[in-house]
């Protein structure tokens, strides 16, 4: 409470941020352990999904979304959900930021056969058409700035990719609370075509610099505090993927792509099979997969 009566807008009180909690889940085989924020609803909405083990990634039922479109590219399978809010001075009653965390495993539906997200170089082909799913193809949701703020670590000997998605907004514009919602992400390989991923998907308010900063504090201490560590299956299927391509790495630094969004589309009809969005006049095709 002492830290609520100082919060503001540029340093806000997050309930349960000084009072964490280890969190272990197995997927796979393989171990996550994290510490998080206890999950925090102030309307008293519990966390979606309460920390779990997913024993059989390849199992195409645990997928709940994603699948419900033939053109998908990527499934997701939560074994964590919670949420955090941020509240400002003392006189604002309601929160003024809040986040929506989440801990899947994602398949990769697009990925050709005979690739391995193992292979560094094709981990980050995977990042780089996530990033194109959730800009240039779909449009409906307006302009991305990607990737934005993007980094590579290395976690018990296994690369994670951190990076943000943003609003790509003119720069003359005046500021509104919606500005301020952005997502930030980590990846790293689970097996050949699936990827463990971390998704913070914030909504903030003005200053819009002020939330980012305060939601990316809170994402830096959570992704500081991972323990990633293969099953020995995994980490088989690892040494076989890297197997005469020792020279494959992730590249360090990436500013956001010029992608070009298509100038003229529509929404598809999925009562007659169409894809969600139906483009009429092309932007840039999706990036390619290569080894």
């Amino acid at each position: 409470m002492f830290k609520r009566l100082f919060a503001s807008r540029k340093n806000p009180y997050v309930p349960g941020l000084d009072n964490p909690e280890r969190v272990s889940v197995s997927i796979a085989g393989c171990k996550l352990n994290i510490t998080l924020p206890p999950h925090y609803s102030s309307a008293g909405f519990d966390a979606d999904v309460a920390p779990k083990d997913i024993p059989n990634i390849y199992e195409r039922s645990i997928y709940d979304y994603g699948h419900e479109y033939e053109d998908n590219k990527f499934s997701y399978a939560n074994c964590i959900r919670r949420g955090w809010e941020f509240f400002g001075p003392i006189w604002e009653f309601g929160y003024i930021g809040r986040t929506d965390f989440q801990v899947t495993s994602l398949r990769v539906d697009c990925l050709p056969e005979g690739m391995s997200c193992f292979n560094p170089a094709i981990l980050e082909q995977v990042v780089m058409r996530y990033l194109y799913d959730g800009g240039p193809a779909r449009p409906h949701h307006g302009k991305k700035l990607s990737p934005v703020n993007w980094r590579v670590e290395s976690k018990q000997g296994n690369p994670w990719i951190f990076c943000e998605e943003h609003k790509d907004l003119p720069s003359n514009k005046p500021e509104e609370p919606e500005d301020a919602n952005f997502e930030a992400y980590a990846f790293t390989a689970l097996d050949d075509g699936y990827v463990l991923f971390l998704r913070f998907i914030n909504f903030g308010d003005i200053p819009a610099e002020y939330s980012i900063n305060a939601a990316n504090r809170v994402r830096d201490r959570i992704c500081g505090s991972i323990q990633w560590h293969l099953s020995s299956y995994a980490e088989q299927r690892k040494q076989e993927a890297l197997t005469n391509i020792s020279n494959a790495s992730i590249t360090p630094h990436r500013e956001p792509e010029p992608w070009k969004y298509p100038p003229k589309w529509r929404d598809g009809d999925l009562e007659k099979g169409e894809p969600r969005i139906v483009v009429i006049e092309a932007g840039d095709p999706a990036p390619e997969f290569h080894i």
